[in-house]
């Protein structure tokens, strides 16, 4: 049987074996393609991946762990692809910088309006890429052993966490991750970091309603503006895209 995300790809110029769409389904607005790879640990040679420039090459070759490499190096390779399929360009030639935060963004000479986003973890990575929305996204593996209540004090505002205590105790661990994944999309999305962030966002766990903002927080005021969606599409991971209501 054809795998209709593998034919989705190809039919876009992509290597299928490197990166599928996911189908938006109504989730998300359609001017935004999420696409996911998942990592070949067996075969793949930090390396041999084509697209990379001698930074990035570099940059990947600074982790101590082959996993670690692979994951810098592929996904750095798959996201020039895909830029490349976007703007019409040879994969190598696209002019990526890094921001100040370390998000890669488009150098300015370029003239283009394309967001785009990257996560990764474990054993997978996604990548948000659209012409007419702000994107972030995030995807983390869901550890159902983690103590997220010692997490919590970093990431979960008090209401947050009132929220996944009322949950089953086996469900808690998921929803925990439902707030992380939630505002580490929205704050990539707005280009501002994470560590600072993540107690002036309040989301709900337990549904998909629009983001609030601490009072005083007036540097995220851009996140009233945005909407965020789960991605459950992946077992084990749980990841969120992020994307303003233009």
């Amino acid at each position: 049987m054809a795998d209709p995300f593998s034919d989705a790809a190809r039919e876009r110029g992509i290597d299928a074996s490197r990166a599928v769409p996911l189908m938006a389904r109504g989730r998300w607005p359609q001017e935004i393609d999420v696409w996911h790879l998942r990592f070949d640990f067996a075969g793949a040679q930090p390396g041999e991946v084509p697209f990379l420039s001698a930074a990035e090459r570099a940059k990947a070759a600074r982790f101590l762990q082959l996993p670690d490499q692979i994951r810098s190096a592929a996904t750095r390779s798959v996201l020039r692809e895909l830029l490349g399929h976007y703007l019409k360009m040879n994969p190598a030639d696209v002019p990526l910088v890094v921001a100040s935060r370390g998000k890669p963004m488009l150098a300015d000479s370029l003239d283009v309006a394309l967001s785009f986003n990257v996560s990764h973890s474990g054993d997978h990575a996604l990548i948000a890429i659209s012409r007419r929305h702000a994107v972030g996204i995030d995807i983390e593996r869901i550890d159902t052993t983690i103590d997220w209540r010692g997490l919590a004090r970093l990431v979960c505002t008090p209401v947050e966490k009132q929220a996944i205590e009322t949950a089953p105790p086996q469900l808690q661990a998921a929803q925990f991750f439902r707030c992380w994944t939630a505002k580490e999309a929205l704050l990539k999305a707005l280009g501002l970091g994470i560590t600072d962030g993540l107690l002036a966002l309040r989301v709900d766990p337990r549904t998909e309603a629009p983001p609030q903002v601490a009072d005083g927080a007036y540097a995220f005021d851009g996140a009233r503006a945005m909407n965020y969606r789960w991605i459950e599409d992946i077992d084990g991971y749980l990841g969120c895209l992020a994307f303003d209501i233009a």
